[in-house]
């Protein structure tokens, strides 16, 4: 998590640390720097094909802001009258609980596991804070293993609010096998995409 703040407060995107770089005779060259490998998590980020791949410049290695933030779920706002580019990173904690009473919201139980073909309804806790971009909306969603969007739930964010709670009842029958995905997504105010800023998982087995 320090780490994670630190490239997006920074913004140098030297990515020591977090990135490794292999020589340009493996993975070619681009500009006449050579090409970086940069691994986020055991994911490729910014590969060899993507329009400005990875780079190293004088021992660093170099980055587009964009590729950083999405791995990151990190928001990137570019104002181009001033061109700056901000980054914002809210603090969205979730967890998922069974038996929820909806008039004071005492949980029964809390779970992160289900059995395979189980159907299960549940309510998703999020809580919100430092979150500092104007945000247009949310929402939260859930997907299952093999990246197909079973469930969501959107809602509108009045501007200037940077902390809240949000609870998101839901009904989902876990048929396959693997990690469902809960993710929490926000909208940058005069956006038409959502950026995935949090997930947490639901294993079936």
């Amino acid at each position: 998590m320090k780490m994670k703040r630190l490239l997006l407060v920074s913004c140098s995107l030297f990515l020591l640390g977090t990135a490794t770089a292999f020589a340009g005779s493996l993975w070619g060259e681009y500009g006449g720097y050579s090409i970086a490998r940069v691994m986020v998590n055991g994911q490729e980020v910014g590969g060899a094909d993507s329009d400005v791949p990875p780079i190293i410049i004088n021992g660093s290695t170099m980055l587009p802001v964009r590729a950083v933030s999405d791995a990151l779920h990190a928001l990137v706002e570019w104002n181009d009258a001033a061109k700056t580019v901000s980054i914002y990173q809210p603090n969205v904690h979730m967890f998922v609980a069974r038996g929820v009473d909806n008039s004071d919201y005492s949980i029964k139980q809390s779970f992160g596991k289900v059995k395979q073909g189980e159907a299960v309804k549940f309510t998703v806790f999020a809580q919100v804070d430092n979150l500092k971009a104007n945000i247009d909306s949310f929402k939260i969603s859930i997907e299952t293993p093999g990246g197909t969007p079973t469930a969501e739930q959107t809602e509108s964010l009045n501007a200037g609010k940077d902390s809240f709670w949000y609870t998101a009842p839901f009904s989902v029958s876990f048929d396959e096998e693997g990690s469902y995905t809960v993710k929490f997504s926000v909208k940058l105010a005069g956006n038409s995409d959502y950026t995935v800023v949090s997930e947490k998982q639901i294993v079936s087995e």
